[in-house]
């Protein structure tokens, strides 16, 4: 493999992070980044590979957790970037760029009669919501256990809650201490996958129900896919409660497709947000919508903004982003989900190779690998029943190996364009020998 266990370094990994948590807490400003594996130091990345402090490297199937679909450094955001910077870094006011953007954005997304941008994708939820508690003029919004919608109180409910409750009457969970309870009695959960249970939740809420938002897949317990006609219920639902439907494509928007889930499953959304693939490494976010209920948006009526929104520099990016992503009639996304297959195919024959008891199941250009006996993991009651600690110990095999795969099963695998057929060739060798390596560890016999 690339990089063996005796090869490997990471004493300067170690040491910045010892000196990072002396002035930042845990080490860096997002908990996620020194979890597990730990410690990894980026410091440069070209494609689908990526080099730590120490001189390692990895083939990368972190990405930015979604943001790089066309891998590590392009040259062509690059340069866009560059060139932008010495024309115009910031001004406060409109740039016709922003039009540029929106523009390539509408042509492709289903529901984007109209697009506004902001920074991350946590602001991008946290304006749906607003916009749809204020057209509607009610307050209430469903959300799915499991799904992880953004950074802040109104959506960080029953995300890892271990003990889920009723699928009739999930528990409300908070995920973090500080999270007001009076937050939570806006929220309302609901179990992924589980028409029937949805039905009558959302009748039971419809007289104060704003929006039903939902990762159209599932992608921050694994990968977890809608069951055929779960979407368009979905839809359905939210119509007969007078309510609006918001997809989260901050994950699957400009990854599953040149207009993301919304066209991939045919199902278009009142509202959508979209984030990370859609920059291709800038930060840069977006929420898309029905032209009725985005022209509400204005002086004296609802409010949005940000210093950063629109910021030259992202827009640049992300212009130079979609068209490579949109150049030949959406080539690169042939490219994304046929590399992503032949991955998964070969990760499959590992585990039946090694006789280890795990499942591979998702997308080309996003899946996840769990440790189970299920034939399918369709709902995060199903994913609670999976052996987390296997994969983390497979995951961190992997890394020693010179993969890069976050250490959590709670998250995903991901590809980019710029993966190739000898990436997906060492990644299958290295799962095989992790495969038979944790089998061992954990007994995971078939």
């Amino acid at each position: 493999m690339m990089n063996s266990l005796l090869q490997r370094k990471s004493s300067k990994s170690e040491t910045l992070l010892n000196e990072a948590k002396k002035i930042i807490p845990t080490g860096a400003s997002s908990v996620m980044r020194t979890r597990i594996p730990n410690p990894m130091f980026a410091v440069r990345g070209r494609g689908s590979r990526v080099w730590d402090v120490d001189g390692n490297m990895y083939i990368d199937y972190l990405l930015g957790f979604g943001s790089l679909i066309n891998g590590h450094c392009h040259p062509r955001i690059v340069e866009a970037v560059k060139k932008q910077a010495e024309e115009l870094l910031m001004s406060g006011t409109p740039v016709e760029l922003e039009i540029e953007v929106a523009s390539k954005i509408q042509r492709v997304v289903p529901n984007a009669e109209m697009v506004l941008f902001a920074s991350t994708g946590t602001e991008a939820t946290m304006e749906a919501i607003r916009i749809a508690r204020a057209v509607t003029g009610k307050t209430k919004i469903i959300k799915f256990e499991g799904s992880y919608h953004g950074h802040h109180d109104y959506v960080l409910w029953s995300v890892e809650s271990s003990n889920p409750g009723l699928e009739i009457s999930p528990f409300r969970i908070p995920y973090y201490p500080g999270i007001p309870e009076s937050v939570g009695k806006t929220v309302t959960i609901a179990p992924w996958n589980n028409l029937e249970a949805l039905r009558k939740i959302v009748r039971r809420n419809r007289s104060n129900l704003a929006a039903i938002i939902a990762e159209p897949v599932m992608a921050n317990n694994g990968v977890i896919l809608p069951k055929p006609g779960f979407l368009k219920a979905l839809k359905e639902l939210a119509e007969e409660a007078d309510a609006l439907l918001i997809f989260d494509e901050v994950i699957t928007g400009f990854r599953l497709a040149p207009g993301g889930a919304q066209e991939y499953f045919g199902v278009k959304a009142d509202l959508a947000t979209f984030g990370k693939a859609l920059g291709g490494g800038v930060p840069i976010a977006a929420v898309t919508g029905r032209r009725d209920i985005l022209e509400n948006i204005g002086p004296g009526k609802i409010g949005f903004g940000g210093t950063y929104n629109a910021h030259p520099l992202s827009l640049a990016g992300a212009s130079a982003n979609l068209d490579i992503l949109l150049a030949n009639n959406g080539e690169a996304f042939q490219r994304l989900h046929s590399t992503g297959e032949k991955l998964m195919k070969g990760l499959r024959q590992a585990i039946d190779d090694t006789g280890v008891e795990a499942i591979v199941q998702g997308l080309g250009p996003l899946f996840q690998v769990y440790f189970t006996n299920l034939p399918e993991v369709t709902s995060y009651r199903e994913k609670l029943q999976t052996n987390s600690a296997a994969y983390t110990a497979w995951a961190l095999k992997m890394f020693e190996k010179g993969v890069y795969i976050y250490a959590d099963d709670g998250e995903r695998i991901l590809l980019s364009t710029m993966h190739t057929d000898e990436d997906v060739e060492l990644t299958v060798a290295a799962a095989e020998e992790a495969f038979r390596e944790v089998k061992k560890q954990f007994s995971l016999a078939a």
